[in-house]
């Protein structure tokens, strides 16, 4: 492989001093040719030896040798083993050899071993002005080989270092790549080389308007605007891509370098923010102006169809049957297919195998699949590709969601993602409608209770760690065994409360976070406090005072006849718990839109939101920065912001919307 020097122009032997090592057992001649060579060019300069050995010590103790002449008969080693000798470490130095006489044997086997050219001794100016062409003409060679070898090498080691795919193509045919293209495409050299490349890598969508830009690079020496295209690998998988290109000689004739950078990420980002943005607007709507589960499910399906699914719906286990609870778009697939589940295997329709298994279920392309009776179905309604999620809280189903796609391959992971974490909100306002009664109840139920023993905050209390009491003023559930509470504690900070706290084996960490007007902490416990039992029912807990006595807890239901469900699980758990109040109130006339948009929160949104207000982030200057609530919560900076975020929207839709 050879490349055009930059400039156009090739190396002069005559531009430089050349470096001769001649060796001949007739020493007068060689010195009488040297002489000649050199008057004959002044940028030759010829050194002499007598000997094969010596002329391997001299070549051995110089780097600037740029060319070797040898006689071919002299005493113990020829001109031909000496060649071979030099050949095994410099096969490409410039090397000829002089007989006395032609032969046809010596020269086969001179030029079996490599020899650079072949001359035969005479007499006479003719034979320098022979010596001196075939010395330039051998040097000018090895130094333009050497130089566009030395330019090949930094070519590929740039090319290789750049973060983009690099290609030289003569109209679609690939001739020089880097490892990069080889990664982005998922082909190796060979299949990438055997046909057009365009024909091979490109997206069938694509090709046309790719084939126009390379037709139109080849028309203007012009740097390209940059273009974009897809490149599909052999797995089906679609890389977005950013490319441009422009003339180059390659091999002496016109060629193109098309630089291509794999924009996949920031593309599925840019989607997968508006797509979020837009579905998640329309289904929060949904989820803060749904009063009953009924309308809560028949909203969310229809906005699933309106948003661009052929079809959604929501569906439950009734014995051995999957029943449709509510429908978006044609009811007739769901009608005419087989929801029976005793006999649903791995081929049947996703939400049968989703509910039977509550295993969630992508399937790309039903045309994929084993002949079924429910695909035949789908392609009838031209359904082609589908999905289908549990929707599951606190290991209670709900039933599951499905969606249909009008095209196949349309589950990419962004998509994947963003209907799970769909599913997990849906599943979350279910369980919040079961267990604390319908989203628009006009009455609520106060209860205060009092634990005795089991608590850590009692026993830090007894052992005289506050000096009145300790109040929990919230609790964040960070997985099923770990649960962050933060604390408001009456003493002097330097009495050495956050050392006595960590010294209790229920504790993790112990980290402060403000001291006015009293202490305030975070505190990081192992399994579950009273107050995460209760958020794991669904009860919204008010406040939580500890003192010598026991704990005092004061919590809210929806109905008066949940007391005793609710309180058995802490009585499991913690001993006796008396309940000292049951108080009804009305709700404040705005209240149900506030709990609506409080019930909509999931799980890890409400946890972000919880503990940035603990740490007073909403407070300026702030009490704590993001990363460092995101690090108590063991999450990453972004997706705190993005919880957070997304609580501050459910939320001010609840009372704004």
């Amino acid at each position: 492989m050879s490349y055009s020097l930059t400039n156009g122009e090739q190396p002069d032997a005559t531009a430089e001093p050349i470096h001769v090592l001649l060796v001949d057992d007739d020493a007068q001649w060689a010195k009488l040719l040297a002489t000649d060579i050199e008057r004959e060019a002044d940028s030759i300069d010829v050194t002499v030896t007598t000997t094969a050995r010596e002329c391997l010590e001299t070549f051995q103790d110089r780097d600037d040798i740029d060319c070797l002449i040898s006689d071919y008969q002299m005493p113990g080693q020829t001109g031909i083993d000496l060649l071979e000798q030099i050949r095994e470490h410099h096969p490409q130095l410039p090397f000829l050899l002089v007989t006395s006489q032609g032969s046809e044997t010596v020269a086969a086997r001179a030029i079996e071993a490599g020899v650079s050219d072949y001359l035969v001794k005479e007499f006479g100016d003719e034979q320098v002005t022979k010596f001196v062409d075939k010395i330039r003409r051998a040097v000018t060679h090895y130094r333009l080989q050497d130089a566009l070898e030395e330019s090949e090498q930094r070519y590929r080691t740039v090319t290789e270092q750049s973060r983009d795919a690099i290609a030289i193509l003569r109209y679609e045919q690939l001739l020089f790549c880097n490892e990069r293209l080889v990664e982005l495409t998922g082909q190796d050299h060979e299949d990438l080389t055997d046909e057009s490349i365009v024909e091979t890598s490109i997206y069938a969508a694509d090709r046309t308007q790719v084939r126009d830009v390379l037709d139109s690079w080849y028309a203007t020496d012009e740097q390209s605007q940059l273009h974009e295209t897809r490149i599909e690998r052999p797995d089906g998988t679609i890389r977005h891509c950013e490319y441009t290109g422009r003339q180059l000689d390659y091999q002496g004739e016109p060629a193109t370098l098309v630089s291509i950078r794999d924009v996949t990420e920031r593309k599925q980002r840019e989607r997968e923010l508006q797509w979020e943005r837009d579905l998640n607007r329309t289904i929060q709507e949904t989820l803060v102006e749904s009063r009953t589960r009924e309308r809560l499910e028949q909203d969310v399906t229809d906005q699933l169809q309106r948003h661009g699914y052929a079809l959604a719906w929501v569906a439950e286990r009734d014995s051995d049957v999957v029943v449709p609870r509510t429908v978006g778009g044609d009811r007739r697939y769901i009608e005419a297919i087989d929801r029976g589940i005793e006999d649903c295997g791995m081929n049947s329709e996703p939400a049968v195998w989703a509910i039977k298994t509550g295993e969630t279920r992508f399937l790309q392309n039903f045309d994929d699949r084993p002949a079924t009776d429910w695909a035949e179905i789908a392609s009838g309604y031209n359904y082609r590709s589908g999905a289908a999620l549990p929707l599951v809280y606190d290991n209670i189903s709900y039933g599951v969601l499905a969606v249909y796609h009008d095209q196949s391959g349309r589950f990419d992971a962004t998509e994947q993602r963003l209907l799970e974490e769909l599913a997990d909100t849906i599943a979350f306002a279910i369980h919040s409608q079961e267990t604390q009664g319908a989203l628009a109840s006009d009455q609520t139920v106060e209860v205060t209770i009092q634990l005795q023993m089991g608590y850590y905050l009692i026993d830090l209390a007894r052992d005289g760690v506050f000096d009145a009491e300790a109040r929990v003023s919230g609790t964040v559930l960070v997985d099923e065994n770990t649960v962050i509470q933060y604390l408001e504690v009456d003493g002097d900070p330097e009495d050495g409360i956050q050392d006595a706290l960590a010294t209790h084996p229920d504790i993790q960490d112990v980290s402060p976070i403000s001291e006015e007007p009293q202490d305030r902490l975070e505190v990081t416990v192992s399994g579950q406090p009273p107050e995460a039992r209760l958020a794991s029912q669904g009860v919204v807990v008010n406040t939580t005072s500890v003192k010598t006595n026991g704990a005092t807890i004061t919590f809210e239901l929806q109905n008066k006849n949940d007391v005793r469900s609710t309180v058995q699980p802490l009585e499991d758990r913690f001993g006796t718990v008396t309940v000292q109040s049951i108080i009804e109130r009305e709700q404040q006339a705005d209240n149900s839109r506030r709990q609506v948009g409080t019930n909509t929160l999931t799980e890890k949104q409400l946890a972000a939101l919880k503990a940035a207000y603990y740490h007073d982030y909403f407070n300026q200057p702030r009490g704590s920065s993001a990363t460092a609530i995101a690090e108590s919560l063991d999450i990453s900076h972004s997706t705190f912001l993005r919880h957070l975020r997304a609580a501050q929207g459910k939320l001010f839709s609840a009372k704004f919307g």
